[in-house]
């Protein structure tokens, strides 16, 4: 049945602030705006899923999307994403250093699983963009 239905992939046009809120050990919970277009007829829900997250060519770890996340039709909007990033060791010197960057490269790989009504549908993901890197918000509870 989910063979039935024609869609045209979601496509990331962009990331916009993105909000390191906080940190405990290699883990942070980060909120990013991005902007989605779906030129499709109909809504999509995005369920939480798991993607590995490259900075300029380097892993920093995996992102988990926490709340689902509904794409509304025929639209290009900005959403608000909730992250739990599950990072490498020394993953704040490393946010601190790319805070610092004016072209930052960012790519994000896996599967993210979502459903048209109420089918489930996977679907594989490549994407890389660049942001100003001094647009990233590092809030460290110890120093604010």
């Amino acid at each position: 049945m989910s063979s039935c239905i024609e869609y045209e992939q979601v496509n990331v046009v962009s990331f916009g602030k993105i909000n390191i809120e906080s940190f405990e050990g290699s883990t942070a919970d980060v909120n990013v705006d991005v902007e989605l277009e779906n030129e499709n007829f109909f809504g999509i829900k995005i369920k939480p899923s798991t993607l590995d997250v490259y900075v300029e060519d380097e892993y920093v770890g995996k992102a988990i999307l926490k709340e689902k996340v509904k794409i509304i039709r025929k639209s290009t909007q900005t959403y608000n994403a909730k992250i739990k990033l599950v990072g490498e060791d020394g993953i704040l010197r490393k946010a601190i250093k790319y805070a610092l960057k004016k072209d930052l490269k960012i790519r994000i790989t896996g599967f993210v699983k979502g459903s048209v009504y109420g089918i489930p549908k996977k679907v594989q993901i490549d994407e890389t963009k660049t942001i100003d890197g001094r647009a990233l918000k590092i809030k460290i509870p110890f120093l604010n």
